[in-house]
């Protein structure tokens, strides 16, 4: 109820603050110079400040260096290029943010298929990485790389798959950056199936994460497996695991891309899956040990050669959209469906940018904290970073004498900072979604409130003497 609330809080404010259609700005670069041949991004606050960062990391097959580079934000989009982080560690196929030792910032995680290793860099507190700490030093061509929480002691897990000795594996975390010997999720003593992708959620619904693979056959087909974690289902300590008796799909020419989303908005998780060969976008709606349903989202005639698929609301409706990637030249680089309610998502797909850098992955949060979801994503023929502002929700742009105006972090915890260029005193009032008043105070040049008190939510910033209202979300 409490999320079905939010949803509709948020919905009311969009519409009540007549928030435009959503539209992205060009391409803003990050990193002009990757090295070659990025392949990984994913985004976390690395450094603790509360803005969402960037991590980068490259696979170039034909040669012999590779990178980990990481991107300080500011809060407003502005990112910097920080001190590599690696350069020692190749064909880095996995890459993981995640806190694992529950201190400074969030860590970052790595798997090398060609040096057999899965290792982990923890957050120093300077707003650097310390050295590279093994989790895992004899897993051979290890693939993806996922975090969670598997057996509910409340210490972030690592589950990794094989390819070269077709099993998926999970580390249990003691919490402070450690992990003990590797314990089986699924494994094929027969050596065909091979598990290279990953996803980690409670499918199920039990509260305890299932885990769903990819399985490389040769010659195809390939096909997606789900096993379901039975630690709630044991009652006790011990972590088990049951593949589901139907596939999700067994079908599949070249697996690209597979996860755990909710694509119809229904409140339970689906499956979707990018198949490079085929060109084809599906997400599933699987029983569990029953039917599984697939649904085109996009085929070969929009995207011959997909790389990836991601489910996040970006129009601001609470509704869930699909945006898809371009591994190839040839079509658009990045396009969007729109999600719809208890439904497959729209059939025509709008575009968000079209040019030939090949976006084989890509990073969704809200990189200028204006509460819109904004994307990042690596070129990997032009070996760059670049980001996407999502212009759905712009703070601050009628309101001419408020240039300067920042409030952050957003969301916030605790402390809003407030800062303007202004040097007269200006009075403020947050209320709630409602228009009830919570705050009244004036600022002068800038002021930090305590808003730690406040319930989860959405609240307006209103300044007395100027029409526009502010909002910042309270986690």
């Amino acid at each position: 109820m409490k999320t079905t609330l939010l949803r509709l809080f948020i919905f009311i404010l969009f519409c009540s603050t007549g928030f435009a259609q959503t539209t992205f700005l060009s391409p803003q670069n990050i990193d002009p110079d990757t090295g070659d041949e990025p392949l990984e991004i994913e985004s976390g606050d690395l450094d603790g400040d509360g803005n969402i960062d960037l991590a980068m990391a490259t696979f170039d097959a034909g040669g012999s260096l590779d990178y980990i580079k990481w991107y300080k934000n500011d809060g407003s989009g502005n990112f910097t290029i920080q001190p590599i982080i690696s350069s020692t560690i190749t064909w880095i196929d996995g890459l993981e943010i995640a806190d694992i030792d529950g201190q400074f910032g969030e860590d970052i995680i790595v798997s090398s298929q060609n040096q057999n290793k899965v290792v982990c860099f923890l957050s120093d507190g300077s707003g650097g990485f310390g050295a590279e700490t093994p989790i895992d030093n004899m897993i051979s061509a290890p693939g993806e790389v996922k975090a969670g929480d598997i057996n509910l002691d409340g210490n972030i897990d690592i589950i990794v798959p094989s390819f070269s000795e077709f099993k998926t594996v999970w580390y249990q975390g003691d919490g402070s950056g450690g992990f003990a010997t590797e314990q089986i999720i699924q494994i094929d003593a027969g050596g065909i199936d091979t598990s290279y992708y990953v996803d980690v959620a409670d499918y199920d619904g039990d509260t305890d994460l299932d885990v769903l693979v990819g399985i490389f056959k040769f010659p195809a087909p390939q096909k997606l497996e789900i096993y379901y974690n039975q630690y709630i289902e044991s009652g006790s300590t011990a972590v088990t695991w049951i593949k589901d008796t139907q596939s999700v799909d067994d079908s599949m020419s070249r697996i690209n891309d597979i996860s755990f989303a909710d694509v119809n908005n229904d409140g339970q998780l689906d499956v979707i899956s990018v198949d490079y060969n085929s060109g084809d976008v599906i997400w599933y709606n699987k029983i569990k040990n029953g039917t599984s349903t697939p649904t085109v989202i996009s085929d070969a005639s929009i995207i011959s050669n997909p790389a990836v698929a991601r489910v996040v609301d970006i129009d601001g409706d609470a509704l869930n959209d699909v945006i898809v990637t371009d591994f190839g030249t040839a079509d658009d680089a990045i396009i969007w469906f729109k999600g719809n309610s208890n439904a497959s998502p729209d059939s025509t797909p709008t575009t968000i940018f079209d040019n030939s850098i090949q976006m084989v992955d890509i990073a969704v949060a809200d990189f200028d904290t204006d509460a819109d979801n904004d994307i990042a994503v690596v070129g990997n023929f032009s070996d760059t970073v670049n980001w996407f502002e999502n212009e759905l929700i712009t703070l601050s742009v009628e309101d001419v004498s408020l240039d300067g105006l920042k409030i952050y972090p957003n969301p916030t915890d605790d402390i809003l900072h407030i800062k303007t260029e202004r040097s007269d005193a200006l009075n403020l009032t947050i209320l709630d979604v409602v228009g009830k008043e919570i705050i009244h105070t004036s600022i002068k040049t800038k002021a930090s409130i305590d808003v730690s008190q406040l319930e989860a939510g959405i609240y307006l910033v209103k300044f007395e003497g100027f029409d526009t209202t502010h909002k910042f979300i309270k986690n």
